[in-house]
């Protein structure tokens, strides 16, 4: 064997072994942040330190985009964004699982957040109805198609204005 195979050979090594550190060291840290995050006690979203978590789902997920942990830090990133108003960035994450991952489980649910935060967060009711219909396009037997199609029934709609709606249906319906 040349020096040149084992001086290679050593290196792969260590690179392969400085990534899965790496790589553990990453998901212990999210692991710990989180922890400090989800241990507040008052209620209240510490949003400095969920930024923190936020940062590290996505360098996580950009990072090993084909371990089975990226979906789910994408989504909890998402989830996350929503905790603090960052709805553009709830919208982002929520996207690239939807388009990056379309086969994962969490891509039904994020194509209808991305719906749901529209409508109920910007109130861009036009966006709102593009990814409603998607969503119903393409799973239209998904635990969420109803509330999706209610939705765009009620797009625009004051709350008061749909449990009035609600109310009516039930008088006619006893009426009957």
């Amino acid at each position: 064997m040349s020096i040149r195979t084992i001086i290679f050979s050593a290196l792969s090594c260590i690179l392969l072994a400085s990534c899965t550190n790496t790589k553990q060291q990453l998901k212990d840290e999210i692991d710990s942040k989180e922890k400090l995050l989800y241990e507040n006690k008052n209620g209240r979203i510490n949003t400095k330190l969920a930024r923190e978590v936020i940062i590290h789902y996505r360098y996580y997920a950009e990072k090993f985009p084909d371990d089975s942990l990226s979906v789910e830090y994408l989504f909890k990133a998402g989830d996350v964004s929503v905790g603090i108003a960052a709805y553009d960035n709830a919208l982002e994450y929520f996207k690239i699982i939807t388009e990056k991952y379309p086969k994962s489980n969490r891509a039904a649910y994020s194509l209808f957040l991305q719906g749901y935060i529209s409508e109920n967060n910007l109130e861009d009711t036009l966006n709102a109805r593009k990814y409603y219909n998607e969503f119903l396009e393409k799973y239209p037997n998904n635990e969420m198609a109803e509330s999706a199609r209610f939705s765009i029934l009620n797009l625009g709609k004051s709350a008061e204005d749909v449990m009035k709606q609600i109310d009516g249906n039930k008088d006619s319906i006893s009426e009957k």
